[in-house]
């Protein structure tokens, strides 16, 4: 049986969603790397498009929206999309993604905090009553090697 923080279900839309707040871009003055990331993120439903928000983020800030250390909204036009990032740091991530079919900024929820919206993890993993734990999701970036992953929203 696994341990660590407990989340209820009301918790995962308070703490998952890009765009309640606004994201904290790095671009530093004196890059290193150049590391450039793909993100695949397939099961994108069409019927209502939205939009896709994606955030990156390291240990210390998952999975608070504001503390996104990179992240992109992009206008949903497939079911399947990739979106690229570059001149990233070498460091351990995660990312988080959503799909805001209502433009409304957040993850919509229901009356007892189950999610309405397609979302997903790196690593695609999920939680059981919220976010899964940062070490289940994140993978490391390495200083000029490009990295590639799928993640498929739920």
């Amino acid at each position: 049986m696994k341990t660590g923080k407990k989340y209820s279900l009301l918790s995962l839309s308070t703490l998952l969603f890009l765009g309640t707040t606004s994201f904290h871009f790095s671009n530093s003055e004196n890059v290193t790397s150049n590391i450039d990331l793909t993100v695949s993120v397939s099961n994108i439903r069409l019927e209502q498009k939205g939009n896709l928000r994606i955030g990156i983020f390291k240990k210390e800030g998952f999975p608070t929206a504001s503390k996104a250390i990179y992240g992109k909204i992009i206008a949903v036009d497939k079911s399947k999309m990739e979106v690229n990032f570059t001149d990233i740091e070498p460091n351990t991530y995660g990312i988080a993604v959503v799909q805001d079919q209502d433009k409304n900024g957040k993850l919509s929820t229901n009356l007892v905090g189950i999610p309405t919206e397609p979302y997903g993890f790196s690593n695609n993993k999920f939680g059981t009553f919220g976010p899964p734990d940062f070490n289940e999701i994140s993978f490391k970036l390495e200083t000029g090697k490009q990295k590639s992953l799928s993640i498929i929203l739920k």
